[in-house]
């Protein structure tokens, strides 16, 4: 019953989201540095999701930049991360899945760092990573560190939370600035 309602949800997303998915333009390359030798995807944040890395240019130099896009598998991830797993409704997520793929219509979106400053250049904000707490363990055998962000909108340090989208800055960083990430990281979950 689980493996038909999973095809099930699939073919109405498919056949919601096709037309589409066939609208958008095909990525480009801005760069010798494509989103094939980097990570296929990028934290929007932690409510939203992924999105499709299009381009990575310039990484760990004060011109890094990375170009991405919400995609039809980053839309039914989305629309999945809400509903408990019993509770999904392939008519929903195909329907959610549409209305995401809408409002996004192939709009790519560009964030930047200037790894030298550890500054991050997003699209709700600059954020320049200021220090970090002490290394403390999860009690799963996981080392955890807890990061503090200069906004530079108010020059406030930023609450290290969901709603200040941390998760996303980390993840901006440690795209575009990934020898600076693992030299304040290395062997810790940064958070």
């Amino acid at each position: 019953m689980k493996r038909a309602g999973r095809l099930l949800l699939y073919v109405a997303i498919v056949a919601g989201g096709f037309h589409q998915a066939l609208a958008q333009p095909s990525a480009k390359s801005e760069s010798p540095r494509v989103a094939a030798t980097a990570p296929a995807k990028i934290l929007l944040s932690a409510h939203r999701g992924d999105a499709t890395i299009l381009t990575i240019s310039d990484q760990d130099s004060d011109t890094a930049a990375v170009t991405f896009r919400i995609e039809l598998d980053d839309a039914i991830e989305s629309c999945l991360r809400e509903p408990p797993p019993d509770d999904i409704k392939p008519a929903e997520v195909a329907r959610c899945a549409k209305q995401v793929m809408d409002l996004n219509a192939g709009k790519q979106t560009k964030r930047r760092a200037m790894c030298s400053k550890n500054t991050v250049y997003t699209e709700f904000g600059n954020y320049s990573l200021v220090g970090t707490g002490e290394p403390q363990s999860s009690g799963e055998k996981k080392k955890m560190i807890r990061t503090n962000w200069k906004d530079h909108r108010n020059e406030q340090i930023v609450d290290n939370s969901t709603a200040a989208r941390t998760d996303a800055m980390l993840s901006t960083f440690q795209i575009l600035c990934p020898s600076a990430y693992k030299a304040k990281f290395d062997g810790y979950y940064a958070y």
